[in-house]
């Protein structure tokens, strides 16, 4: 799956933490202790309890939820946003927790006819249901972001170099990164088969387009010439 911020109401301290690396050392029945995971300790003194979703720091006293375990847990050199911060956490946690799956379950060969690095951006679009971009400026196209929760119009194609790039959150890249941005995941396999699946549903829909013929219509019939009588 892939996270947003209209799930982080609904995630547990427990699956966080374990998105930081930190596994509980002792388990209890309705709460878990850890080590510290913003801190060095020599003993496991930060307790969290299964039935609240709320942790405790022995050390300080200190309590709270996921945000404020995200706030001490964060980099504020680097990530200003603790929402961002789980998010990003959590995502690359559960992309892991894939790639694990996959390389655990045999996987049978996938063939696909289509040469997906040769697939146009602009095209991919109308695969997803933007016909048309929201604005163009050169060989720039303005669409709606598909993988946004509010869609706006801040996604960029370029035609020429066939890359897209998000004016609002950064992501950039070519259709495999798009379609990462758009399933959550990461497996290239997986990747394939959805661009190619979303493709081939285009390609049917233009086939009926160009089957369906506006109706003949029918010639009427010349009036017999009247004959002269000599």
């Amino acid at each position: 799956m892939r996270y947003t911020k209209n799930d982080i109401k609904n995630i547990l301290l427990t699956e966080f933490m374990a998105a930081l690396g930190e596994k509980p050392a002792v388990v209890y029945e309705g709460a878990a202790m850890y080590y510290t995971p913003y801190r060095d300790d020599p003993e496991p003194i930060f307790l969290v309890n299964t039935r609240t979703n709320i942790w405790h720091d022995y050390a300080t006293d200190d309590s709270g939820g996921l945000k404020d375990l995200a706030t001490l847990a964060m980099n504020p050199d680097v990530y200003k946003d603790p929402i961002e911060y789980i998010l990003k956490m959590m995502n690359e946690y559960e992309q892991g927790k894939e790639l694990s799956a996959m390389a655990r379950r045999p996987q049978e060969p996938t063939v696909i006819s289509l040469d997906i690095k040769k697939v146009k951006l602009t095209d991919f679009m109308k695969a997803l249901g933007q016909e048309h971009p929201v604005a163009a400026d050169g060989n720039l196209r303005i669409y709606n972001a598909p993988y946004d929760d509010k869609p706006g119009p801040t996604m960029v194609i370029n035609t020429e170099t066939n890359l897209w790039r998000d004016t609002k959150s950064g992501a950039y890249g070519g259709i495999y990164d798009l379609a990462y941005e758009l399933t959550g995941s990461c497996n290239m396999s997986e990747l394939n088969r959805y661009i190619a699946s979303e493709m081939s549903a285009l390609d049917k829909t233009k086939d009926k387009e160009q089957k369906i013929e506006p109706p003949k219509q029918e010639q009427k019939p010349d009036k017999p010439k009247r004959k002269m009588r000599l």
